[in-house]
């Protein structure tokens, strides 16, 4: 039996919001998608004559009818997977390959009060031959990134939550399996700047994306519970950018609450979880341009998905907490650190090398003795080799270790079905922006 159980939650109708939901100009673009950003000029008319679009740069296109400077591109994406776990079941693929045609598009909009209103789009037409770790057989996904827009400090739409930071950055490729979160999803959010390079956040998160799951405490038992996650989370945060780098603190409010099967009486039990987190990242010119440092940590009480745990096989994820109708809740915690250095060995080749470790304890007597485990700990190292032979073309390689091992494991009936488990992944990817 596995940690994890369903969960439910009140979908948003994010794309009806169409290419107009934007944000802050590449401001929510996923942490380990950032190379489709690059946006080649070659071969269109150069529009900086007009200075209405100065600000935006070189490859924005005012549109006089429209009043508006836009950035249209894209990029192709040809990805080569090759990964496994222990005891990888015999019918899933251990090689697969994904194809990615992304368009973007960005636009910046005078208003003349309030400040300019901003839109981005990142949209991505993915055929895959399997899942990670997974089966075929082969699919088509339409896959939104990014779907903002901003006015006057308010966000809306759908991206990468504010509650990351460090967010996979430098890490490649579609199927990243790396520790720490990074999460897209929709919410609403307000941010003020600050004098000396600061900057606050309050968004309001839909919750269903964050969803561990509500787990009965005994594994023995037949009881199934659902999570109600009609409410968002509450996320804030707080960070700067300065000279050397920049660093952000945030926080996240998080509801569990059982979604009434089964019938509690009219009186759904809920509890609260939260979640901290601090990062920085340095630059470091002096060793050489462009090189930087990420450092992170997180801790969680019930809310186990800001952990950004790695289980390729899905036995191993926690849910946000047990439950059990004479105990109540008990909430799952953990914590996680996380690191991460670039570096250029020349202009156009560099390395990022990574990892990171996360650890969780159920808390809990009877899910103990009946999943047969305290908690577990998670860990992940790897690194990438990429080449930049001009600003539009990428060519990579990426291999990435992963372990997952259950602490005070015992073998019972429904428990975990293993101790441990290793995964390896290797990546093999060409990139190319227009």
């Amino acid at each position: 039996m596995r940690w994890r159980v369903a969960s439910s939650g009140l979908a948003i109708a994010v794309l009806s919001i169409g290419l107009l939901a934007a944000g802050t100009e590449g401001a929510f673009a996923t942490g380990n998608r950032t190379t489709h950003k690059k946006q080649a000029t070659t071969g269109r008319a150069d529009p900086i004559g007009d200075a209405r679009c100065i600000e935006q740069g070189k490859s924005y296109i005012w549109v006089e009818a429209l009043g508006t400077c836009f950035n249209p591109g894209g990029y192709l994406w040809v990805e080569g997977y090759a990964n496994g776990y222990t005891d990888y079941p015999s019918g899933a693929d251990k090689i697969y390959g994904i194809g990615t045609l992304g368009l973007t598009l960005k636009t910046t909009t005078g208003l003349g009060f309030g400040g300019p209103l901003k839109t981005a789009a990142d949209i991505r037409f993915q055929l895959r031959t399997a899942d990670p770790y997974g089966g075929g057989p082969p699919e088509f996904q339409v896959e939104p990134q990014t779907l903002t827009a901003s006015w006057g400090g308010v966000t809306v739409g759908y991206g990468t939550s504010m509650f990351d930071f460090y967010a996979n950055a430098n890490i490649e490729g579609t199927d990243p399996t790396t520790i720490g979160d990074s999460t897209s999803l929709p919410f609403v959010a307000f941010t003020a700047p600050i004098p000396g390079g600061f900057s606050a956040t309050l968004s309001l998160e839909q919750g269903n994306y964050r969803s561990g799951g509500i787990a009965p405490a005994d594994a023995d038992t037949s009881a199934v519970f659902g999570q109600n996650a009609a409410m968002p989370d509450l996320v804030a945060a707080l960070g700067q950018t300065t000279s050397w780098g920049r660093y952000q603190v945030s926080g996240a409010l998080h509801k569990v609450v059982i979604n009434g099967s089964p019938d509690f009486a009219g009186s759904n039990p809920s509890t609260w979880g939260f979640a901290v987190q601090g990062g920085v990242m340095i630059a470091l010119p002096m060793i050489a341009d462009k090189d930087s440092l990420y450092l992170q940590t997180a801790y969680v009480d019930g809310a186990t998905t800001y952990l950004g745990l790695v289980d390729p096989s899905g036995d191993f994820a926690p849910p946000d907490a047990y439950y059990s109708p004479t105990g109540g809740f008990s909430r799952v915690t953990g914590w996680n650190v996380t690191a991460q250095y670039l570096h250029n060995w020349t202009p156009t080749l560099n390395s990022a090398f990574f990892g990171g470790y996360a650890d969780f304890k159920l808390n809990d007597v009877l899910a103990e003795a009946t999943y047969g485990a305290s908690g577990a700990g998670n860990f992940n190292f790897g690194a990438n080799l990429v080449w930049s032979p001009n600003s539009n073309t990428k060519l990579l390689a990426q291999y990435i270790y992963n372990y997952y091992g259950a602490q005070d494991y015992v073998d019972t009936t429904n428990g975990l079905p293993a101790a441990s488990q290793d995964a390896h992944d290797l990546l093999l990817m060409a990139q190319y922006a227009f």
